[in-house]
């Protein structure tokens, strides 16, 4: 199977107890962003990558107007549940002015992640805020051998394996981190480099590499 035919089943197929649509998912954007609450009320934002929409959600409650894109159709069609959503590629994106555009663990799974940043960046008016989170090659060491062992599994082993490995956990998590053809990672100091031109850049952790910027 193709990368985006496994990602559509781990939408319409795998459990989501970790990722539903709750009050913990507006708390989860509000602490990884560090951005008050009030200032979302009424903003534009792209939630780039939105898979079934769970932050989509989160911004929607926060009182902003909300606009959400997946390459996967599996994903639009749960993320339009809470949200507008659109079966476009990030690199399909033409110019916008949004006032918010979040990209949470997407851009590393690109083929280009720099040139996702660039059409993300594209997407913001002046004074607009992008947030986004990709991985930190200090935290990858634990995926490289599952990788391995997951491309050369059947679908129901794949299943079977992010079950152990998640131990009753986020399974989600796991498909995220295995399946992708790209799994790029990167120095804190690479995706800095990347918001050049930005103001009040915030590193907000390093684990996962969690930055946003003003345009």
């Amino acid at each position: 199977m193709s990368s985006m035919s496994e990602f559509d089943y781990q939408w319409a197929n795998l459990p989501s107890n970790f990722i539903e649509y709750s009050p913990q998912r507006v708390s989860e954007l509000l602490n990884f962003t560090k951005i008050p609450k009030a200032w979302f009320k009424d903003k534009w934002c792209l939630d780039a990558g939105c898979g079934n929409g769970r932050y989509s959600y989160a911004l929607k409650q926060l009182g902003a107007k909300v606009i959400a894109i997946d390459e996967s159709m599996e994903a639009v069609k749960k993320c339009k549940q809470v949200a507008d959503c659109y079966n476009v590629s990030i690199t399909d994106l033409s110019e916008n002015e949004y006032d918010f555009v979040l990209c949470w663990g997407v851009l590393h799974h690109l083929e280009n992640p720099k040139e996702g940043f660039d059409i993300l960046s594209r997407q913001l008016k002046p004074g607009g805020i992008l947030h986004i989170m990709v991985y930190s090659k200090n935290t990858q060491g634990i995926y490289t051998n599952h990788r391995k062992q997951f491309q050369q599994l059947n679908l129901e082993g794949r299943i079977a394996l992010c079950k152990k490995l998640s131990g009753g956990g986020n399974i989600h998590g796991w498909w995220d981190a295995l399946n992708p053809k790209f799994n790029h990672a990167f120095d804190v100091d690479e995706v800095l480099s990347w918001f050049s031109g930005f103001k009040n850049v915030r590193v907000i952790t390093r684990e996962n590499i969690n930055i946003n910027g003003v345009k």
